[in-house]
């Protein structure tokens, strides 16, 4: 019990998620019903409680890193004078939700890793320090530091920016890939004691695409502008997380992601975070192969669509009747716009363009479609933004990158 009043202090009871959750309450009602902590757990149930176009829902937040996605779509349009207002508000919220200390007391002994400069998924009080959330969240800030103030508000303190750069550097491993929340080096056996038979690999923190991707691309920006703080440390990472990209690509050329479905939103992910690395199609294998993959699965509608069942089986497997998702099409759209598909042969993404044009709705808004977030291989998140944010983001990078075809598709 006394890891559990740790964890629900150190989190303001509302735990690292909602897996958790009802669990560290249902032993604090155990130990005492009637008990300080247990009333401080109920007070947090609301936080979890979301009511959706279809119903309530139980969520575990979410919101630097849907505020952090929709940040850098806003910022693609290239319209900042004219949403100056909503630019200065997110990023007042980013800043305000960076975690500004260590865990409480001796935090090593209690498993904890450093959180001081870091981001949590959701807000402040949660606590946690995660990898991409902290990436994502650092490169905002930066990209809204390159703002006048009077459409972004002032810059985050750099004392501030160092400490997110520190959580990163971090987080590396020794293969060059990033973890989640706390450095890897424990057994890999320990994953046979694993208790929950339908999530794999929950023991212990491991290495993913998606963090290292986003790792790459903050500290690429960070470097640009913060040139002289641990210059040679952000090389060396950056240089060790290629490789990992690299190392960890799947024979069809795809790569295999945890956080998302699956091998297009990983696809996505590695794609950009080689290319602002400075590696292109034509000096880099690991991009054309990439490349192969994404123009090989296009549906024939122009966009792309893939099953939940790639998580557990590992292999890709398209949506039944091969069905284009509008977040996975704007993804592999981003992914190839990166790999400089438009130098070669702009027509997928031309088709690609085609149908997230013709799928908005009246209103502005984008239909909700299959889940396209994962967690855990057979654990599929709902991230109801996703459908108006990454539409929105592939567009823009698509009218900023690529020029207009000459005729109609």
């Amino acid at each position: 019990m006394k890891h559990i009043h740790y964890e629900d202090e150190n989190s303001r009871y509302l735990t690292i998620g909602g897996g958790e959750k009802p669990l560290c309450m249902l032993a604090c009602w155990v130990e005492d019903p009637h008990g300080d902590e247990f009333k401080k757990h109920l007070a947090r149930i609301h936080d979890f409680l979301w009511i959706a176009e279809d119903g309530m829902k139980m969520t575990t937040g979410g919101q630097v890193w849907d505020a952090s996605f929709a940040i850098q779509a806003l910022l693609a349009t290239d319209l900042s004078d004219e949403i100056g207002l909503t630019l200065m508000k997110g990023h007042d919220f980013l800043k305000k939700s960076q975690v500004k200390d260590n865990p409480s007391g001796d935090f090593i002994s209690m498993f904890r890793h450093i959180s001081k400069g870091g981001w949590p998924f959701s807000e402040q009080d949660h606590g946690w320090q995660v990898s991409d959330c902290t990436a994502e969240a650092l490169k905002c800030c930066l990209l809204l530091s390159m703002l006048p103030s009077e459409i972004a508000g002032e810059k985050m303190d750099p004392r501030r920016l160092y400490d997110a750069v520190n959580v990163i550097l971090s987080l590396q491993s020794k293969n060059g890939g990033v973890t989640g929340w706390e450095p890897a080096g424990a057994a890999s056996w320990l994953e046979l004691l694993n208790p929950v038979e339908f999530l794999e690999g929950t023991v212990l923190d491991h290495e993913y695409v998606e963090c290292t991707s986003s790792a790459i691309q903050a500290l690429v920006l960070f470097k640009k502008l913060y040139p002289g703080h641990r210059k040679e440390e952000c090389e060396m990472f950056i240089s060790n997380a290629v490789r990992y990209l690299e190392d960890t690509q799947m024979p069809n050329g795809s790569w295999y992601g945890i956080w998302g479905i699956c091998f297009i939103y990983a696809t996505w992910f590695a794609l950009v975070g080689l290319e602002v690395a400075g590696k292109t199609y034509h000096n880099c294998l690991a991009m054309r192969k990439g490349v192969q993959f994404l123009l090989k699965t296009q549906n024939e509608d122009g966009g792309w669509g893939e099953s939940y069942h790639s998580c557990p089986k590992k292999e890709y497997v398209p949506l039944e009747g091969n069905r284009s998702n509008l977040v996975q099409t704007a993804m592999a759209l981003m992914g190839l716009i990166h790999a400089q598909q438009a130098e070669r042969d702009p027509t997928p993404l031309h088709r690609a363009a085609k149908l997230l044009i013709n799928s908005q709705m009246e209103n502005g808004d984008f239909p909700q479609q299959e889940l396209v977030g994962a967690f855990m291989q057979n654990c599929m998140l709902h991230y109801a933004l996703f459908r108006d944010t990454f539409p929105l983001w592939a567009l823009a990078e698509y009218r900023n990158y690529v020029s207009l075809p000459t005729k109609s598709l």
